[in-house]
């Protein structure tokens, strides 16, 4: 919930003092991307800011008004409010900013920061976007966030910061980024006609000449300093006498005047005061909930009217927040009471705010309270409601200001955390904090400090994120006998962590192939979560069971399963929420696989940015995957290498198989499109895949599919395509049991490619009208166009040989588009020339050790002492490797290692 009046200026009084030379200063400064206003407090700042403002705001201009506090230190929390205000000037700047950043599972600032400056590109009106109080900054990932805004803003954009002082260390270096106005205490200070007309005009002192000029000089034009002395002075019998006896330096002047003017309040004020003191804002209902036995409305009032330092936050009088420097006075008063009466102040404040929705704020004054466990109790009780949500940003907020120590004698704090781990793919730390969790529950159960029902519902919930954390290590068969073992004997009552476990159990069973088991585990586990009302729960199953249509090659089910996904996102949690576009990623593979390239092109860079930023490891190699492959189809061959490598480093970082299998697969299709042979083979031999070993293996785990299909192309490149054939049908007999028609695609278009070469006519003509009778049903278009100019022989071979594709009919229409559609791929073909003459054989173990250290610009002598190898040796090494590389020199050996994959060993310690 937003807390509204952090986005609107001040609210001015009809009586205030005018500065036309202040605010022609800052209109020439805000001409540029930054101006930065400093003053130290008491000097008017954010009331000039507010007039001139309201000026730029009639002259055509967009304010954009964010005060600053503590609190806003949360780089989540910032990124909300700063988006929000912006929002509030134009409903085009940031529309959907706050779905995205409360549906994203870690804060997605790229996404963000790209999203406003494209929005501000587009604005043709001036848009000012003020950040009072930006002294209070202090997180290094907002001053970044702010840094990146400020270099890329775009012309309409111009950022104001008002700082009491010398910015902080992270946000100074903004400084040489923009024209800086310096309006410090010698700019602000009142002249002597701002002060006359102050004290005469807006206070109504009737004051002599001679007096107005003695407070000037004592008061050194200071604002604050003259507010004050005016109050002091509408009580004062004598005043000519307390002017001549008043010292008057800024440094007195605090401390005097607002003893002077606290001591006259009346009793009830002056108690009302210093309880109120806590509360960085407030309205009636919070200040009544800290004061219950004072008359509230009538004491606010008169504060209001005596101009007792109350600023108003809005113009409808609503909330207010006490002059900084009055309230810093405040809090050094309330300082001498004991320490039980201050905790219960802020202790009311923490249950008015949370029972008024405000739960962060809440969680503030509960620590403050020092009531640890009322702190904790707050997030407990909103915690799960909201990662039923998907929004975990703000859950991971309240955990991290938490002490440590508390959140880890909680088992529920520690198991929120789990689910902030699990849902961000950060699977060590969330086997280190499960660990905690279940120990904890163990204690607290054996100490009698948790009820039976307590800890079913806690060891229910410990299962499911065990399965899920295991789940995300990529050890599917274990996550499936966990969660299918306990799924058998859930507890009731527990939906939203039930429909989760067997969501968890239908991703690993679709990772293994498994398409029945994991279609039915979706089914339930949407089921549980409708009843939870889990919306981020319910996408996701959708989301597997949109998977696993596609896998079966129910391409037009799997469609309208990832629309119905992303249509429940966008009514749920607004448009281009994370969950939008976990759905959206894949539903590319589907565009893809029809043709439909733009489309393609266009949803993946809709949801390109927060995936790669937020995404779970299956879904941003999923992206890199596409990428490749839109760039491949477009004939950039060398930057879809580049995204295939990278998915292969994210893969073997995550310890991902099946989608590090892909990219290699998909890489090694590449090299063999270009010529390179050799470069192919190595690309598999560097992740420790050797072509007798695919040869041997009596069964291919489906996690490994791909992999062995890639050596299949390779034996094909080589000549050898009735060995690659063997591999080919042991994995074809494992697809077309598990019913994964999609995949058995892709493997019968490379039999027919390879009996074909082998002369095979019979197995060739078998190979390709199976392959046209499983793609037809699907429409899959792209799975055959990939295979490029190898499978339209075979194609061409067999359109000669079946009478049937002769004839009007479906089946030949669909034959003659993908004849088409291979035509076009192979005119708009690149192919890359290849450095010298690739040699077939492969790489040593010790060729392999050199070529990793050579990659680091070792010297032949540094390759000696590293390796402790003779020179000649050496050189005898870089000789033989150099010949199977097929170039000639090192910056060609090391940009050849590059392209087949190999990376810098890591450095050795010690």
């Amino acid at each position: 919930m937003f807390i509204e009046t952090k986005m609107h200026p001040p609210h001015l009084r009809g009586a205030t003092v005018e500065r036309p030379r202040l605010i022609a200063m800052l209109e020439q400064a805000t001409e540029g991307k930054l101006a930065i206003v400093s003053s130290p407090a008491g000097f008017g700042k954010s009331t000039l800011l507010a007039q001139w403002a309201a000026k730029a705001g009639e002259g055509g201009g967009r304010v954009a008004w964010l005060s600053l506090d503590a609190q806003d230190n949360d780089l989540a929390r910032f990124l909300k409010y700063i988006t929000g205000t912006l929002n509030r000037t134009d409903a085009a700047i940031a529309a959907h900013a706050l779905s995205l950043i409360e549906s994203s599972p870690v804060t997605p600032v790229e996404s963000i920061l790209a999203g406003l400056v494209n929005d501000l590109s587009r604005m043709s009106e001036p848009v000012y976007l003020v950040l009072d109080d930006a002294h209070l900054i202090v997180s290094s990932e907002i001053a970044v966030f702010l840094n990146a805004l400020v270099t890329y803003a775009p012309p309409a954009l111009h950022i104001v910061l008002a700082t009491r002082g010398e910015l902080p260390a992270e946000l100074a270096a903004m400084r040489m980024k923009g024209q800086v106005v310096n309006l410090g205490d010698n700019e602000l200070r009142f002249s002597l006609d701002e002060t006359d007309h102050y004290l005469r005009q807006i206070c109504g002192l009737d004051l002599s000449t001679a007096g107005i000029v003695a407070l000037h000089h004592k008061t050194e034009g200071w604002p604050a300093g003259l507010q004050l002395v005016s109050l002091t002075l509408a009580h004062e019998p004598s005043r000519e006498s307390f002017i001549a006896d008043f010292s008057g330096s800024q440094r007195d002047v605090a401390g005097f005047l607002a003893h002077e003017v606290l001591a006259r309040q009346p009793a009830q004020v002056q108690d009302f005061l210093l309880r109120t003191a806590i509360l960085e804002r407030f309205n009636l209902g919070l200040v009544q909930a800290v004061s219950p036995d004072l008359d509230a409305e009538t004491t606010l009032a008169l504060i209001e009217r005596s101009n007792l330092f109350l600023i108003a936050l809005d113009s409808t009088g609503h909330w207010f927040r006490y002059h900084h420097l009055f309230s810093d006075f405040l809090r050094g008063k309330l300082e001498a009471w004991p320490e039980a009466r201050r905790a219960d102040l802020h202790r009311k404040a923490s249950a008015w705010l949370s029972a008024n929705g405000y739960v962060s704020d809440a969680v503030g004054h509960a620590l403050a309270a020092g009531d640890k466990d009322m702190a904790a109790d707050l997030v407990e009780k909103c915690a799960t409601p909201i990662i039923m949500l998907g929004h975990l940003p703000l859950v991971m907020e309240w955990l991290n200001r938490l002490p440590p120590e508390l959140v880890a004698a909680r088992p529920r704090l520690l198991l929120t955390r789990v689910w902030a781990h699990f849902q961000t793919g950060r699977s060590r730390d969330g086997v280190r904090v499960l660990k905690q969790a279940k120990q904890l529950v163990a204690r607290l159960r054996r100490d009698g400090a948790l009820d039976e029902k307590t800890v079913r519902a806690l060891q229910a919930e410990l299962r499911t994120l065990t399965a899920g954390v295991v789940s995300g290590a990529d050890w599917p068969r274990m996550a499936t006998k966990l969660a299918d073992r306990w799924l058998a004997d859930y507890p009731e009552g527990e939906p939203f962590a039930h429909g989760t476990l067997s969501n968890i159990s239908a991703f690993a069973h679709f990772s293994l192939g498994e398409l029945d088991a994991a279609r039915l585990a979706a089914l339930k586990g949407r089921d549980y979560h409708t009843i939870a009302h889990s919306i981020f729960g319910i996408i996701y199953a959708d989301l597997i069971l949109g998977l696993v249509e596609l896998s079966a090659g129910n391409l037009r089910q799997a469609h309208d399963l990832l629309a119905r996904a992303m249509q429940q996102a966008r009514q749920g949690l607004g448009a281009n929420s994370y969950s939008e576009a976990m759905s959206a990623i894949i539903k590319v593979e589907l565009l893809y696989e029809w043709d439909d390239l733009n489309s393609a092109e266009r949803l993946l860079h809709q949801h390109r940015r927060v995936i790669e930023e937020c995404g779970l490891v299956v879904h941003e190699m999923a992206c890199k995957l596409h990428l490749a492959r839109l760039a491949q189809a477009h004939g950039r061959h060398d930057e879809a290498i580049r995204h295939l490598e990278r998915a292969e480093q994210l893969g073997i970082e995550k310890r991902y198989r099946r989608l590090t299998a892909s990219a290699l697969n998909d890489r090694v299709r590449l090299l063999l499109s270009r010529g390179d042979v050799a470069a192919a083979r190595m690309a598999l031999q560097l992740r420790g895949i050797s072509l007798a070993d695919s040869e041997k293996a009596k069964t291919i785990h489906p996690l490994d599919e791909y992999a062995h299909i890639g050596v299949a192309r390779v034996l094909i490149a080589e000549g050898q395509p009735k060995r690659a054939i063997a591999v080919l049908e042991r994995i074809a007999e494992r697809q077309r049991r598990d019913g994964r028609l999609r995949g058995l695609i892709q493997v019968r278009a490379l039999v027919a490619i390879a009996a074909h070469a082998a002369g095979e006519t019979l197995q060739a003509l078998a190979a390709t009208v199976d392959l046209i009778a499983l793609a037809q049903p699907q429409r899959a278009v792209r799975s055959l166009v990939d295979e490029g100019p190898p499978l339209k022989a075979a194609l061409d071979f067999a359109r000669g040989r079946i009478p049937a594709w002769s004839r009007p009919s479906e089946t030949a229409d669909f034959v003659e588009r993908i004849g088409a559609a291979l035509n076009r791929a192979g005119a708009g073909r690149a192919q890359a020339p290849v450095v010298g003459l690739p040699s077939k054989k492969p790489l040593s173990g010790k060729e392999m050790e050199v070529a990793s250290f050579l990659m680091r610009a070792y010297s032949n002598r540094q390759l000696a002492q590293s390796l402790a190898m003779a020179p000649d040796t050496v050189k005898w090494h870089l000789k033989n490797i150099f010949g199977k590389l097929g170039v000639s020199n090192r910056t060609e050996a090391v940009l050849k290692l590059k392209e087949i994959g190999l990376v810098e060993p890591p450095e050795r310690v010690g």
